[in-house]
């Protein structure tokens, strides 16, 4: 048989195998045959077929949860390869602008793992040590409010455990030109050190600023400039920047303008783009499938090197735990990278700013990961809802360690993570952490923040997988462990001392009420009898004291609703100071009725009414000082 009646014979069947061929490829998502081939057998760690992920993160992006979407973009990684990239909903509601895979969003605290990475760059280099004491790498004098004289390390920095405790004010700045370098902007928010350095860990966002302000001062670059030439110019990430202004890529900038932030439900966030002074812990913005480039680096294919390093010895000293959570050998933290049980173990970290979220989670392991981003502060439908889909989430079946006592861990606990000392301390304290035991292997665990592990939606029940409790020599049960951030038992009058100063500060408006009702009444009286004898001093000392006392608390939450929008520490200052005046008005009240009261010819009833303003004064003083409301 020639090869003319060869060909002829199997003509048909190499035509229809060749369509069926044509026919299955085109079931894949066509940015996938872009990137690269999936392979047929590859799943994600909840056992999700790759080929059919696009179907499942489909339905997951349901019409009943779209009502509370504004825009997402999910992109995920897969050996080495971006397999997924694919953005829903509006980058702008008001305009009915969709959102598409050009779309750029904030990174959020996701940007600390730049820092991380450049750290761990000129480690490798020999240019950086990480039990070194940083103060060998800053100029002299830098700090200037450490409380301990125990080396600092870089270490601590990326385990969150230097020591110092959060800011409310000073993040961000409303105008581009008010932004200053990266040395005088951690020199403005330098916080207080109120923990021994390794003993606590309080997420800080200064610390990881303060460490791209070391890889600045070793390179000899300012920190945009060297993330720029060394991660994303070497890995082609074009639609980031990392300039606190932006400055450094004008196309993103110019995209910036067509995405508004949001509140968990949609809700416009009017004021939803500022910049951030201390941009290593937060300013990075760029699109997803960006990211997904930087991810891919993190996790190279078998047999080929990361573009990050020189060699993978580093990057796998990177990703590999770092620390643990105390008493165990459980991991916690990997050079930066928080350590998640999902279905797997994971390396991830998350992000928020005043308008959107973000989570950056991997599997070094099987080499899987995925990015999503959102236009909404504190979401949590697919920052973490998403990702326990794809990901699978931890059962309490799976954890075989010894639980302790319900009676020994039950009760009240505060975040580590807050402000210890300085007039935003009372935040904390109005969203304290309830722990209840459900059953010797599970607890509720309400309260938790959500920009801290997961919102309330799904903050119900953790098991053990994922918290852990530190002991003393005694066996007390004397820290509550996550994450992000260790929890501190409260017991007595501090765990209801949110609800005592607010019967005190309720207590004392109603006395400065009643006291200026009696002066107006008093007032009216004197009027209608035309009595012209002017007030005397003390009556007009105790009319200011009682006007005083209302414009106190008038005072006290403008300054609590400015600090809640990232106003600047200059600018509360004032409502500082006139609590500090306030209270000096009060000591010269009290001094006044102790000396000269007894001695007054004012009858029973007025001398009642100076006591009372009295007493509402002193109540609010005590308020004042008893939460650092005067620095």
């Amino acid at each position: 048989m020639n090869l003319k009646r060869w060909f002829a014979l199997f003509k048909p069947p190499v035509i229809c195998l060749t369509a069926i061929i044509l026919l299955l490829s085109a079931g894949f998502p066509a940015y996938a045959a872009e990137e690269g081939t999936i392979p047929a057998n590859d799943e994600s760690p909840s056992g999700i077929r790759l080929s059919a992920l696009e179907a499942v993160i489909d339905s997951y992006i349901t019409p009943a949860r779209m009502v509370t979407t504004a825009a997402v973009s999910v992109a995920v990684v897969n050996n080495g390869t971006t397999v997924f990239n694919k953005a829903y909903g509006l980058a702008d509601v008001e305009n009915n602008t969709a959102a598409d895979t050009d779309t750029v969003f904030e990174w959020g605290s996701v940007t600390k793992l730049l820092v991380w990475t450049s750290v761990m760059q000129l480690v490798e280099q020999g240019k950086l040590d990480l039990r070194t004491d940083i103060r060998e790498y800053l100029p002299e004098g830098f700090f200037k409010k450490l409380k301990y004289d125990e080396p600092i390390t870089l270490l601590n920095l990326m385990h969150h455990n230097a020591g110092w405790q959060d800011r409310y004010t000073g993040l961000y700045y409303s105008q581009e030109e008010a932004v200053p370098d990266l040395a005088e902007s951690l020199r403005i928010f330098e916080p207080r050190q109120v923990y021994k350095p390794g003993t606590i860990v309080a997420y800080s966002n200064y610390g990881a600023a303060l460490a791209g302000y070391i890889v600045e001062q070793q390179s000899g670059q300012p920190f945009y400039t060297y993330v720029r030439e060394h991660i994303f110019g070497v890995l082609g990430m074009n639609a980031t920047s990392f300039h606190p202004t932006m400055q450094d890529n004008p196309a993103v900038a110019a995209a910036r303008g067509k995405i508004e932030g949001y509140t968990a439900d949609r809700k416009l966030i009017k004021k939803n783009r500022a910049y951030m002074g201390i941009y290593p812990a937060g300013g990075a913005l760029g699109t997803s499938a960006d990211a997904a480039k930087f991810m891919a680096a993190l996790m190279p294919p078998a047999g080929s090197r990361s573009p990050l390093f020189q060699n993978n010895a580093t990057l796998e000293q990177m990703l590999m735990p770092s620390l643990a959570y105390e008493g165990t050998n459980v991991p916690r933290i990997a050079h930066g990278f928080f350590v998640n049980q999902h279905a797997v173990r994971t390396l991830e970290h998350g992000g928020n700013t005043l308008g959107f979220s973000s989570s950056f989670v991997i599997d070094p392991v099987s080499g899987f990961g995925m990015i999503v981003m959102v236009n909404q502060h504190n979401e949590g439908q697919y920052c973490v809802g998403l990702v326990d889909r794809v990901f699978g989430t931890y059962t309490a079946e799976a954890y075989t360690g010894e639980m302790p006592d319900s009676s020994e861990v039950e009760g009240t606990y505060i975040r580590a993570r807050r402000v210890v000392q300085g007039f935003g301390k009372m935040f904390e304290y109005l969203n304290l952490a309830e722990l209840k035991a459900v059953n010797k292997r599970m607890y509720n665990w309400n309260g938790v923040p959500s920009n801290q592990y997961a919102p309330d939606a799904y903050a119900k029940i953790y098991s053990s997988g994922s918290e852990y409790f530190v002991r003393d020599n005694q066996g007390k049960v004397v820290m509550l462990s996550i994450p992000y951030s260790d929890y501190l038992p409260l017991t007595g009058f501090a765990a209801h001392s949110t609800g005592i100063s607010l019967i005190v500060l309720g207590l004392g408006a109603a006395l400065s009420i009643i006291a200026l009702v009696i002066d107006v009444i008093s007032w009216i009286i004197r009027r209608f009898k035309k009595v012209k004898k002017p007030l005397s001093w003390i009556d007009k000392y105790h009319l200011g004291v009682s006007l005083a006392g209302l414009l106190i608390v008038l005072n006290n939450v403008m300054m609590i609703n400015r600090s809640l929008n990232y106003t600047s520490y200059a600018l509360l200052r004032v409502h500082l100071i006139f609590n500090i005046l306030y209270c000096l008005l009060t000591a010269g009240y009290i001094v006044m009725l102790l000396l000269k009261l007894r001695r007054s010819n004012s009858r029973g009833m007025r001398k009642v009414m100076y006591m009372l303003s009295g007493l509402s004064a002193v109540l609010f003083s005590v308020l004042i000082i008893g939460w650092d409301l005067y620095f």
